[in-house]
């Protein structure tokens, strides 16, 4: 995922551009100038909501099968939000966060909360978010379930999942990993339900988690193998002491998953 350092170097939307293109994803850029939270998110942008606070600016895209056969459908923002009924796009939200007072970090509520937002804000139209902040970006994706009423129109905001603080200058092997797991063959995906499903299965928590702890899984049998602890109480053979050794470690409660 040679594009990821992009997100460090370059304007926001070029690295968008050569993310997905490295994903051999076709988008749709609706403009190449970010918009205002409150241009997109209208009446559900809250001014003094402190996650909102943090919004800079907002860039927009959209996949759905006419791009995928070369076609634009839509020409701006004001036209996707006259959507009126359920459409088979992807809505795509590149959204830059400044820092927070003291430089607290960018926490996973504030995070969920901007992402329920977008969604709500959109409910004909599922919705992927990649926030960039300082040297990290973030990538949400929120369950979208079909309202029980059959009168009400449009879809409720479900789970949220996210793979978050991916590292742009020196990312980590297990989430460049899982980003390049979103890599489509175009052969075999070529529209927006066909996107839509795998990503699903890409960012679903389940998948996450199991990748993680196939990582840790793997780096415990090689760690295992190779390191040589400098304290054994004598009553404990050495790989006894390792395996204890990992099990404190990982318990720790500043570690956090994916």
């Amino acid at each position: 995922m040679n594009s990821i350092q992009l997100f460090n170097t370059e304007p926001f939307i070029n690295a968008l551009k050569a993310f997905f293109e490295e994903l051999k994803v076709p988008v749709d850029y609706l403009a190449d100038e970010p918009a205002s939270p409150a241009d997109v998110l209208g009446e559900r942008f809250k001014a003094t909501n402190e996650a909102h606070k943090l919004i800079a600016d907002v860039s927009l895209g959209m996949v759905n099968d006419a791009i995928f056969d070369g076609t634009e459908t839509f020409k701006n923002l004001a036209q996707v939000k006259k959507l009126k009924a359920d459409y088979d796009g992807l809505l795509l939200f590149g959204v830059t966060l400044t820092k927070r007072k003291d430089n607290l970090p960018i926490t996973r509520s504030y995070l969920a909360e901007i992402t329920r937002a977008f969604n709500r804000a959109f409910p004909y139209t599922p919705v992927t978010i990649i926030f960039k902040y300082s040297n990290l970006i973030s990538f949400a994706n929120s369950e979208r379930i079909k309202y029980k009423q059959e009168w009400r129109e449009g879809e409720k905001v479900g789970k949220v999942t996210m793979l978050k603080d991916v590292e742009t200058t020196k990312p980590h092997a297990a989430h460049l990993k899982i980003l390049a797991g979103l890599a489509i063959d175009p052969n075999k995906i070529d529209s927006f339900l066909l996107l839509y499903n795998y990503w699903q299965s890409v960012f679903s928590l389940q998948a996450l988690n199991n990748q993680f702890y196939a990582d840790l899984q793997d780096w415990f049998y090689y760690a295992s193998q190779n390191i040589k602890l400098p304290f054994k109480p004598d009553y404990i053979n050495e790989k006894e002491n390792i395996k204890n050794f990992w099990f404190a470690y990982w318990q720790e409660p500043c570690f956090v998953g994916l």
